[in-house]
């Protein structure tokens, strides 16, 4: 009788431990999605580097021989709206960066947030991202945050070109469904972009470099 009548005292507690694991398990399933998501995205497109590595170099990722150490210590280096084009680094990526790459450590092209709080990578070392977009390639941004996301939040981005320093023109939006992660992000001109980013409360800016591109040129051309 002493047992039966402390038992109903413990039944409440159960369905709140249940419910906390239940939480913990969805998180879980949510950044393991998120992890395959990007290591497809990623495979696919050293998949497309691999076969057109051989007719065009726009799309190189391999650190150039004889270069410069301090191209690869440019690690962890902010934005800036004043500096655009120099805030493109190529090293290895920050630490929390690295999930899906292949060593951990591998140099890729890419630009840190203003605040440090989320980081763009690029695929090509030279001129990543163009205007517009030649046959065969493609602006892609592989967007990743150092803080934490909420299920279902996008990534929300507005940018202006920048003209000696001020942002100046139409106002860009576009949407990145799921939050950071892939993305194709196009802009209409060529110049200096300033992104500003909106994902799960978060806030950064973003300065990214849009080269001039060419509709007539050709891989291998």
């Amino acid at each position: 009788m002493h047992f039966l009548a402390e038992r109903p005292a413990n039944l409440g507690a159960e369905p709140a431990s249940e419910a906390g694991q239940g939480a913990r398990e969805a998180e879980a399933l949510i950044k393991e999605a998120r992890r395959r998501r990007r290591q497809r995205w990623i495979r696919g497109t050293g998949a497309v580097l691999l076969v057109a590595a051989g007719t065009t170099t726009w799309v190189l990722l391999e650190h150039p021989a004889g270069g410069s150490r301090a191209a690869n210590n440019a690690a962890s280096r902010p934005a800036s709206s004043g500096a655009c084009a120099s805030a493109l680094a190529y090293g290895s990526l920050p630490t929390w960066a690295r999930s899906g790459f292949s060593p951990p450590s591998v140099a890729m092209p890419y630009v840190l947030g203003a605040r440090g709080d989320i980081v763009a990578v690029l695929w090509a070392q030279h001129d990543p991202l163009v205007t517009p977009t030649p046959p065969g390639r493609a602006n892609k941004i592989l967007w990743v945050s150092k803080l934490p996301q909420s299920a279902g939040s996008a990534l929300e981005i507005t940018a202006q070109r920048l003209v000696g320093g001020t942002a100046a023109g139409p106002v860009q939006r576009r949407t990145v469904a799921g939050g950071p992660g892939p993305s194709l992000i196009d802009m209409p001109t060529a110049g200096c972009w300033q992104f500003t980013l909106r994902w799960s409360g978060h806030t950064d800016t973003i300065d990214l470099p849009y080269a001039a591109g060419s509709v007539s040129a050709r891989p291998g051309n």
